[in-house]
């Protein structure tokens, strides 16, 4: 993975473009691509206390080929979160971890026992 570039969203939260097309294989040659490292603070905590309210974790927007979600779309998205034009939530239908992100960020969604 190489980092290929970090900001700080309007609201103060920290992101990063992430290049993870190193780690494709011949028998997955599309299977990463361009990812979205964000680091939000969280309102709630989870059952395990991994998850921390009132601290930051790692929330992932990736590439995904099945889900028409390019590294073009990625990259766009990302600039769009930097100028501020778009904010997290408006990116939840590609987080990594679906509703326990969204669950974490204090979106209106049901707590499956995260």
């Amino acid at each position: 993975m190489k980092i290929i570039e970090r900001s700080v969203m309007p609201d103060g939260t920290k992101i990063q473009l992430e290049d993870w097309r190193e780690d494709n294989t011949t028998e997955y040659p599309n299977l990463y691509g361009f990812t979205i490292g964000a680091y939000p603070v969280a309102q709630r905590t989870s059952k395990n206390k991994w998850v921390e309210g009132g601290k930051e974790f790692r929330l992932s927007i990736s590439y995904n080929e099945y889900a028409s979600y390019s590294n073009k779309d990625v990259k766009a998205d990302y600039e769009a979160l930097k100028s501020g034009s778009k904010k997290l939530e408006d990116l939840s239908e590609h987080f990594w971890d679906g509703q326990k992100d969204m669950w974490y960020l204090g979106m209106n969604v049901e707590n499956k026992g995260y």
